[in-house]
């Protein structure tokens, strides 16, 4: 049983990813429906009938889409190939058309952030990972989003919020990672074992799967290779369990048997490989945050230094190129670093450290 909590927060996360648009798809297949199907034509002895549906290419075709969230996927398109050009500008309008309801908006909402980073306006991309990192999605995001944030904070020496969104990190996102990590291994885990027994309509959509958001790779749901294979292996799991009840073509029910066996194998393999590239993509963020951690130490005991060497009372020190002064009562301006908008006018950019 979840908590209140969870519940809304599924609710909330199915809300905003459940309205994508679906391109290219015909019809969606429910599994009540073809079961009734299938039971009538082998009532009727109507093997054409029964064979056709179990056509899997056909089923694919017909409750399968070519692409999902075509529009999104192209306005992505072309804000990549911007963003590659270095032309943010018209990056950040096109990340900007692509709606809540989109299976993309979290990429693009991090891509947005990426964008003003490049711009050099820290407070921006601040904006789009405070969204992504909040409560209601913290959990479910890319880990990149924590690194997008920790290092802009870096960037203006806003060294607490450094430790802030690293402590947040470790909180929202340990359990993911680590389940994830076990999912690399074995290509199934009680959240997926519970959304495959639980499918019953396909395409599949967030509303179907939210729960499962929270220890299962980054939109997993929307991978068509693995709904391919759940489709396969839910069909013949109710298609052996009609011939079975029915005591019936034992050869059919040899062949089905097959196929549901090789699809759930499938399915695992491509679990695997999602909660593969994800971990392997998550391996390298927790490095990239432990080195920024290391940083953000390193510069503070560094500027304490500065601040001891620097100052006394009324009395100021010659200061090189790269040291910053400030006309005050002597305390360093590394006390001042609370609000990180006025971080972003004081940091030094050209310290002799670099990342």
């Amino acid at each position: 049983m979840i908590s209140r909590n969870l519940f809304l927060k599924n609710i909330l996360i199915a809300s905003l990813l459940g309205t994508a648009s679906v391109a290219g798809a015909a019809e969606s297949l429910v599994l009540k429906d073809w079961s009734q199907s299938f039971e009538k034509a082998l009532s009727a002895k109507d093997n054409a009938a029964t064979l056709k549906l179990l056509d899997f290419k056909a089923l694919e075709k017909e409750a399968l889409p070519k692409c999902v969230d075509c529009t999104g996927k192209d306005s992505m398109k072309k804000a990549r190939l911007a963003f590659s050009k270095g032309q943010f500008d018209e990056s950040l309008k096109l990340y900007n058309q692509i709606p809540k309801g989109s299976d993309y908006w979290f990429e693009a909402i991090e891509e947005k952030g990426w964008a003003y980073f490049r711009k050099n306006d820290a407070e921006k991309a601040l904006a789009q990972t405070k969204t992504l990192i909040s409560p209601q999605f913290g959990e479910v995001v890319n880990s990149e989003a924590y690194f997008l944030r920790s290092l802009t904070q870096l960037k203006i020496c806003d060294y607490k919020g450094v430790f802030e969104t690293h402590e947040a990190f470790k909180e929202r996102q340990k359990n993911r990672v680590l389940e994830v990590q076990k999912l690399a291994e074995t290509g199934m885990n009680e959240s997926f074992a519970k959304v495959l027994s639980r499918t019953v309509n396909f395409p599949l959509k967030a509303s179907d799967v939210a729960e499962s958001l929270l220890t299962l790779p980054v939109l997993y749901y929307k991978d068509l290779d693995l709904q391919k294979e759940m489709l396969r292996f839910k069909v013949s799991e109710k298609a052996l369990a009609i011939l079975k009840d029915r005591n019936t073509q034992p050869t059919l029910q040899s062949q089905v048997s097959k196929i549901q066996q090789e699809s759930f194998a499938k399915l695992k393999n491509r679990m695997k490989q999602l909660a593969k590239d994800e971990s392997e993509a998550n391996f390298r963020i927790v490095q990239k945050l432990n080195l920024i951690e290391v940083e953000a130490i390193h510069r503070i005991h560094t500027d304490m230094k500065l601040a001891q060497e620097l100052y006394s009372k009324g009395d100021f020190n010659k200061t090189g190129e790269d040291q910053l002064v400030f006309m005050d009562d002597g305390r360093p301006w590394i006390d001042e670093l609370d609000k990180y908008d006025v971080a972003a006018k004081t940091c030094p950019q050209n310290i002799r450290r670099k990342m």
